[in-house]
């Protein structure tokens, strides 16, 4: 999962690379675990973008409740690569 690019500030590891917009809180506000194990945290904004792009993907079960229930339910309302339709 290659999610790191250049982006100022600094965006959280889960940010995808091709994707402009902002971190929306805490870098580190939740995990999300690929189809295949592999891990990377992020902010809540971006988690969910990833949630919602990866199929068979998961919030890691450590994060608050709070943060998971968000990325969850933004994530049930966007497409895939929502950066290429400008979501």
């Amino acid at each position: 999962m290659d999610t790191r690019h250049d982006c100022a500030p600094p965006c959280c590891p889960a940010a995808p690379a091709p994707d402009p917009t902002p971190c929306e809180g805490p870098h580190d506000a939740a995990t999300i675990i690929d189809p295949h194990g592999r891990e990377v945290a992020g902010c809540v904004h971006h988690c969910a973008r990833v949630l919602a792009g990866l199929e068979g993907a998961r919030v890691h079960p450590f994060a608050s409740a709070g943060s998971a229930m968000e990325i969850y339910l933004r994530a049930r309302e966007l497409p895939p690569c929502a950066w290429e339709i400008g979501k």
